[in-house]
């Protein structure tokens, strides 16, 4: 009778330790996957997740989680940034402009604001989008995922930023992160709403470009006009779309250039109008920076 009990115990220890061992296992081998696109209209970005891994709860619950993006310097403004999963909030909380490390490259981190949150639903190999925002500046270049083994910028860095990608989850014990679903993968630059010529009833402004960019004490606009000579105003305009700032200018045919003083204003976010002929056309937007 004491050997069968002794046997029992210690099947029953071999079993305990066994699911332990394979719980573990299954806990740490788990791998999630960052992956940036391209909307179908041309101008949203959107960062999601691949779990490798399906978890249910608790295993689910996320702890932190960071999305670091390379950018072209001095072109990109986040705008219109939308969390994707309900309950959940991310925020572009930081960014590193052209470092020592990487001087045409800015990066911008965007973290999970919901800590410690219970509503992402990992499901192995789904897709799981995550966020999606804009670009409020012209830009050329392009944009993508920060890769945490190849990025000179990676800390230690000039700046003693924290940048890279993670994400914690309790079914991985710790870090899950593991890697770019495409590595170096890169996006052209877009900005929202910009093309490089706008036309209206025929009347057409080619090459129009907005700088500098932020701007502190002027802005330029440059344009190739083609409507003859035209009197007209040069608008600004803030966030809300209410008007700031109105200059008469008289544009000619051919390249016209335009500076408007811009110290007065607040930082924030701006756009530009030309209105001429009972006509509006819109033009880039810039961010007035701070000295």
């Amino acid at each position: 009778m004491t050997f069968s009990k002794m046997n029992n115990t210690q099947i029953f220890k071999g079993l305990l330790t066994s699911l332990f061992v394979l719980t573990t296992f299954c806990m740490t081998t788990a791998q999630v996957q960052f992956k940036l696109t391209m909307l179908e209209d041309g101008e949203t970005y959107q960062v999601s997740m691949i779990p490798q891994k399906s978890w249910a709860h608790p295993y689910n619950i996320t702890s932190t989680a960071q999305v670091t993006v390379k950018v072209p310097a001095n072109s990109f403004e986040v705008d219109d940034l939308k969390s994707l999963q309900l309950n959940v909030d991310w925020q572009a909380n930081s960014r590193s402009d052209h470092p020592v490390e990487a001087p045409g490259t800015d990066y911008i981190s965007f973290g999970l604001g919901s800590l410690g949150t219970v509503d992402f639903n990992y499901e192995a190999g789904v897709e799981m989008p995550l966020f999606t925002f804009k670009n409020a500046l012209p830009c050329s270049g392009d944009v993508s995922l920060m890769d945490n083994e190849e990025d000179p910028f990676m800390a230690p860095n000039s700046r003693n930023a924290n940048v890279g990608n993670s994400i914690t989850v309790f079914g991985a014990r710790g870090e899950a992160y593991t890697g770019n679903v495409i590595a170096n993968s890169a996006i052209p630059c877009q900005a929202e709403g910009f093309t490089t010529s706008i036309e209206s009833n025929e009347i057409v402004a080619k090459a129009t470009k907005v700088y500098p960019n932020p701007a502190i004490n002027e802005v330029f606009v440059d344009m190739n006009w083609t409507n003859g000579k035209t009197e007209g105003d040069f608008v600004i305009l803030d966030a809300t779309g209410r008007e700031v700032k109105r200059q008469a200018i008289t544009l000619v045919d051919g390249f016209n250039q335009v500076q408007l003083p811009v110290e007065q204003l607040t930082f924030g976010l701006y756009s530009i109008e030309v209105q001429f002929d009972n006509q509006t056309l819109a033009l880039d937007r810039f961010v007035k920076g701070t000295k």
